[in-house]
């Protein structure tokens, strides 16, 4: 992958960088893209794709589901930030994205630009980074511009659409996506896939299955809002053929060893002050419960620099912590000193889990019991964890499969396994609510764990009127809640 990017690389790394310091929501959703000289869909792409390394390594939602904890500024474990900008995913990403599918369309450039790929490949991987991105930001802020969003000339202040509008939309990009592909050569910049459609093809369908268990608990309001009979489990069955099915086909954004694409995790632990990340106590203790001894603490965690062979987590309910770092575990240096660490996008353990929850559902044949554990293995695996330290595994009390507790048994096991996938992570938590977490004693903000992110304050000064329209919609007490639920999460 190297070899084939290096060439693009000053190029995506300028963008980039200049777009990662926007820290003010400008709201601007329908900026009007600069028409480029020349037409770089690759760099275009390569810019675009660095949204699913920000999404599998980013901190916040990473707090929320308990996954780890700060060592001296506890702001994070106790919800201090409120306000979370979209912008760039508009101005820089979904910009992109649709630069990419114009220039392919447009019989003036189409051929210009097939020497990066041939035109329907280009635009299939753009609809489907178009399909993920909106994925992401409705799981987030819940009803964000979809309908109206990036025609600037149209719609200058763009309307919000209401969440399950978009998630049906979202499909539809998928299928369009889907549909797209062609036998012709897959585009240049792609460094997800290097190119390789199938492998879109299973990214598609993969986040098809992620989409549809998502949604249900909601499926009978989307049946309603498209006429489709059985939402959720429709959805679902359309993307299980085609979706990832061997952890060696996990969905991963691959860094590298250059300063500017390197895995964040591995600056965070290197930077100018000490590492303020560990594994949380919650994390840890259920991990080494008397009755689930998981052998993926070691994977996770490493050995206490005081007490060699043992791990601790740090405690995420404090307020001024005064832990000596000696006396707890960071995260393993496998992530935090691996700058090639990859960030998980999707893994076959979370498709196997779904899979087990799907055939409790009736969505589909088979053993819930063999996905359960085939989730087990495949997060075994992943973490290069031995068959035979699997093998003890599967047999502790709390881990055998128990039909009596099984939703209970999966979304433990599937929150274990999405560890470094924090907003999938927190996602599926929300969903499923297991684990039961107890929220920090002490928040910054509202009182129990955060189940949405909060607009931006920016937004009141360019779409004010349709920011308020969406606050209405969805029942929100300020345009920042962390508390109201989104539409899918019924539990």
């Amino acid at each position: 992958m190297k070899t084939r990017t290096k060439n693009i690389l000053i190029v995506i790394i300028t963008i980039f960088t200049f777009n990662s310091c926007d820290t003010v929501d400008f709201g601007n959703t329908n900026v009007n893209p600069n028409q480029p000289t020349e037409h770089l869909t690759n760099a275009l792409l390569s810019n675009a794709l660095f949204l699913t390394g920000t999404t599998s390594t980013a901190i916040v939602p990473g707090y929320y589901i308990q996954h780890y904890a700060d060592i001296q500024y506890t702001d994070g474990e106790r919800y201090g930030v409120t306000q979370f900008v979209y912008s760039t995913l508009y101005t820089t990403n979904l910009n992109n994205l649709e630069r990419i599918i114009s220039l392919n369309t447009d019989e003036a450039t189409r051929d210009q630009v097939s020497v990066y790929g041939s035109n329907a490949n280009q635009i299939a991987v753009a609809q489907l980074m178009k399909a993920y991105t909106y994925h992401h930001m409705v799981d987030r802020w819940g009803h964000v511009p979809f309908t109206q969003a990036i025609q600037p000339l149209e719609f200058s202040q763009p309307a919000f659409d209401s969440s399950d509008v978009i998630y049906d939309g979202i499909f539809g990009l998928i299928d369009t996506g889907l549909a797209s592909i062609d036998s012709g050569d897959g585009p240049t910049g792609d460094i997800m896939f290097e190119g390789d459609m199938a492998r879109w093809r299973q990214f598609g369908n993969t986040l098809k299955m992620v989409m549809a268990l998502r949604l249900s608990d909601a499926s009978a309001e989307m049946s309603t809002l498209s006429g489709i009979a059985n939402y959720a489990q429709t959805k679902f069955n359309e993307g299980t053929a085609g979706a990832i099915s061997s952890t060696s086909e996990n969905i991963e954004f691959k860094y590298t060893s250059d300063d500017a694409t390197d895995n964040p995790w591995e600056d965070r632990y290197n930077g100018n002050r000490a590492p303020d990340f560990a594994p949380s106590n919650v994390l840890i203790d259920f991990l080494q419960a008397p009755n689930r001894q998981d052998p993926r603490v070691s994977k996770y965690a490493a050995e206490v620099p005081n007490a060699p062979g043992t791990y601790v987590g740090m405690d995420n309910a404090l307020i001024i912590p005064t832990v000596d770092r000696d006396d707890i575990s960071f995260i393993t240096a496998d992530i935090a000193n691996n700058s090639e660490a990859p960030g998980y996008v999707f893994t076959y353990a979370q498709i196997a889990f779904a899979k087990a929850e799907a055939v409790l559902k009736g969505w589909m044949s088979g053993s819930a019991e063999t996905f359960y554990y085939e989730g087990i293995k495949a997060s075994m695996d992943q973490w290069n964890v031995s068959q035979g330290d699997y093998d003890a595994y599967i047999l502790e009390t709390d881990v055998v499969w128990n039909a009596a507790r099984a939703m209970e048994l999966i979304a433990e096991q599937k929150w274990v396994a999405l560890y470094m996938q924090p907003y999938e992570a927190w996602s599926e938590w929300r969903r499923l609510d297991f684990p039961v977490f107890t929220p920090h004693p002490s928040p910054l903000n509202g009182s129990d764990i955060p189940v949405r992110q909060g607009y931006a304050s920016g937004i009141n000064d360019s779409n004010k009127a349709q920011l308020d329209a969406a606050i209405s919609a969805q029942g929100l007490p300020t345009f920042d809640d962390l508390s109201t639920k989104l539409f899918w999460d019924k539990n």
